[in-house]
């Protein structure tokens, strides 16, 4: 086929092409267009006829390349990302988008790649969830300090209280007002606890003195204290992890099991964080033998009953360059499972 043509219709276009002979031996680049010269530095005769693995210089141990071999070896379509290096030594981000072209005889010929420097989407991207990883850190540290308020100020100022309403306790005898004051120390036991709830909600005191998997298994006792029944595995991972990683981890267990107890009529209730055989990640997975939904459309579901819950989950996941998934049926119960990295993301 002459590809005359085509090469001077890709020649106009503002899109970065590269086209490569899959019959030629190492699959060579036989065609690049302007926008390529424009993007990469290369000249035409610094890149024809060599393979394109070249543009990733010496940076090899890439996902994305990976999954670009698998789609070449294989002649079909593929889209990934890379760090391409441009002539000068500079990196930018490529995000590539790889076709078979088919010749007169229907087979594969040529691979055409349209490429996109996507270097600034990434960066303001990162920029994005460092600010929101911020945000995440100052509310968290907001939150140990009200906790810490309610703890030490008002917590003590009631329990004060209620030495000096004991005192009180033979004058309302005396009185015959025996029951008013019953009521009124109930109250007060109840405004106490209260007060304690909301201060353990919004920063578990344990976290911070005995770890994860102490606060864990103490939100588990507590939240689930009359039912369902729960199961709590931690393998695999040290003692102490990094104090992002754990308030992410305690406030998704917490966010699902809070779900569980107000939607899933469960009867059991499976907590599991355990490490990979490499110390890079870990699992967490919770999950339910309750009523179970739609899965496919949880955010559509999510969003119409206002519920924001499973958002700062997936949310919490992305910022940790994680991954997020629910499986779930009605009737069938839900399993969340999340897998997380053990180093935190770098700072862009």
């Amino acid at each position: 086929m002459d590809l005359t043509f085509l090469y001077s219709f890709l020649n106009r276009s503002n899109s970065s092409v590269v086209i490569t002979d899959v019959h030629a031996a190492d699959n060579p680049i036989v065609f690049v267009n302007a926008a390529f010269k424009k993007m990469s530095g290369y000249a035409s005769a610094d890149v024809l006829g060599r393979n394109c693995r070249f543009l990733q210089g010496e940076d090899r141990e890439q996902p994305g390349r990976h999954a670009l071999a698998a789609a070449v070896a294989a002649r079909r379509d593929c889209e990934c990302l890379l760090r391409n290096y441009r002539k000068n030594g500079d990196m930018f981000w490529n995000k590539l988008y790889v076709f078979p072209f088919e010749g007169e005889d229907g087979t594969v010929s040529h691979l055409v790649g349209f490429q996109h420097d996507v270097t600034l989407e990434r960066t303001l991207l990162a920029r994005v969830e460092a600010m929101a990883r911020d945000l995440i850190q100052a509310q968290e540290s907001e939150r140990k300090a009200l906790s810490r308020e309610l703890h030490d100020e008002l917590g003590q100022r009631l329990s004060a209280l209620n030495l000096l309403l004991h005192r009180t306790q033979p004058l309302f005898e005396a009185g015959g007002e025996a029951a008013l004051w019953q009521q009124a120390e109930q109250e007060l036991r109840s405004m106490v606890g209260l007060v304690r709830d909301i201060a353990v909600s919004l920063r578990p005191p344990d976290l911070d003195y005995f770890g994860l998997e102490a606060s864990i298994r103490q939100l588990l006792a507590r939240r689930l204290a009359h039912g369902p029944a729960w199961v709590f595995e931690y393998a695999g991972l040290p003692a102490r992890l990094a104090p992002m990683l754990e308030i992410s981890i305690y406030r998704i267990v917490q966010e699902c099991v809070t779900n569980i107890v107000r939607h899933a009529g469960a009867r059991q209730v499976v907590v599991e964080i355990v490490g990979d055989a490499g110390s890079r990640e870990l699992e967490l997975i919770v999950r339910d033998d309750g009523c179970g939904f739609e899965a496919p459309a949880w955010r559509e579901h999510a969003a119409r009953r206002q519920r924001a819950g499973l958002f700062g989950v997936e949310e919490r996941v992305q910022l940790m360059k994680g991954s997020f998934a629910i499986d779930s049926m009605p009737g069938r119960g839900t399993r969340i499972a999340a897998v997380l990295p053990l180093s935190l993301p770098a700072e862009p």
